[in-house]
């Protein structure tokens, strides 16, 4: 086995990068429209929920806003994204909000 350089680690991480961009950018709009792995958490309050709910959120959006970006160009990306991918997300969480209150 060689000596581990620096170009050693660059190269792998650069490979890694490539190979997940391409995974993310092959995928069909329905595939990636239906990567969303939130939901609402029993065991943790609103203030739990809302932070996780967040977090994925913008996950989610900058993966939608990359493959986008590659399938349909730069011009309105957000506003595609936002209408075609977080909108109903935003609605599924105040659904679950919602819920929770009236508990």
């Amino acid at each position: 086995m060689g000596e581990i350089t620096k170009e050693t680690i660059e190269n792998v991480i650069e490979n890694l990068a490539s190979c997940f961009d391409a995974e993310l950018l092959s995928k069909k709009e329905t595939e990636l429209a239906s990567e969303w792995y939130w939901k609402w958490d029993d065991n943790h309050g609103r203030e739990w929920n809302t932070y996780t709910f967040s977090d994925m959120l913008e996950i989610h959006k900058r993966r939608c806003e990359r493959w986008e970006e590659h399938h349909n160009g730069t011009c309105c990306v957000v506003e595609r994204v936002r209408d075609k991918y977080l909108m109903s997300r935003v609605s599924e969480f105040l659904a679950a909000l919602d819920a929770f209150m009236k508990e």
